[in-house]
């Protein structure tokens, strides 16, 4: 489904909600999560892409063993199959968690009614937003915006801008992954370069709000936004352009607009 958004500078961004493609001029413009997934080295990432296959390839062998059974060679490929589908699995968990969490967050700050909730993943992240949320005096400025660089030709959706008690414009990410990583610093300075491109309105400091699944604690942590964090935004694009293979390049030209 395609929605068209009219920015504040009178550009026109399209976003395909099932795709997750963002268009300008009928062209596919690169998002910041794209960007910073694909330009950006992530090293606790790669670290338990690999080494979570290998936990769940020994628990579930060293449990056979426990249990008397024979390992034959369709229990190990059944093993081998788990293990290698074990990392997608909880991503896509996590991916599901995070997006309903944004969810509730963004209808409670429209002042809409919030069903309860079962997953605990989720109740453990909401009450933890609330109890932070009624402590805070910001002002709600923008919620879940569409933001679109022409200088620099990157678009994405940032959660939160806010205003605090001095009138200066605060950018918030929520987050509900485990950590905070360096790729979280490079997005935040791509939404205030494009917000700012758009609205002319200066952002004075950005802000994660990470919300644990389980821990009972929120870590709110401000990240540097200047022009060296912007630069290595830029610097991950432009990699990510250069590591696309021809047939990547070639896919990208034809996804016009329909």
């Amino acid at each position: 489904m395609y929605i068209k958004h009219k920015l504040k500078n009178g550009l026109e961004l399209t976003f395909d909600d099932e795709k997750h493609l963002y268009y300008h001029d009928e062209n596919v413009v690169d998002s910041v999560t794209g960007i910073c997934s694909k330009g950006c080295p992530k090293p606790q990432l790669v670290n338990w892409l690999v080494s979570t296959p290998i936990r769940e390839i020994k628990d579930s062998i060293n449990q056979i063993m426990d249990s008397g059974e024979t390992l034959d060679r369709v229990k190990l490929e059944r093993i081998v199959h788990n293990a290698k589908n074990k990392t997608d699995k909880i991503k896509d968990d996590a991916g599901l968690v995070g997006t309903v969490v944004h969810g509730l967050i963004e209808d409670y700050l429209q002042d809409k009614k919030i069903p309860n909730q079962s997953d605990p993943a989720v109740i453990n992240c909401w009450n933890i937003f609330l109890d932070w949320w009624k402590t805070q005096e910001y002002e709600v400025v923008e919620l879940e915006k569409k933001v679109f660089s022409k200088k620099y030709n990157y678009a994405g959706t940032l959660d939160l801008i806010l205003k605090d008690k001095k009138g200066n414009l605060v950018l918030g990410d929520i987050k509900t992954s485990n950590h905070i990583s360096f790729d979280y610093t490079l997005q935040l300075n791509a939404y205030k370069v494009a917000y700012e491109e758009e609205t002319k309105q200066k952002i004075t400091k950005g802000l994660i709000i990470r919300l644990p699944k389980k821990d009972s604690n929120i870590e709110v942590k401000e990240l540097p936004l200047n022009k060296e964090m912007f630069n290595a935004f830029l610097g991950a694009k432009y990699l990510m352009l250069a590591m696309e293979s021809p047939k990547q390049k070639q896919k990208k030209q034809k996804q016009k607009q329909q």
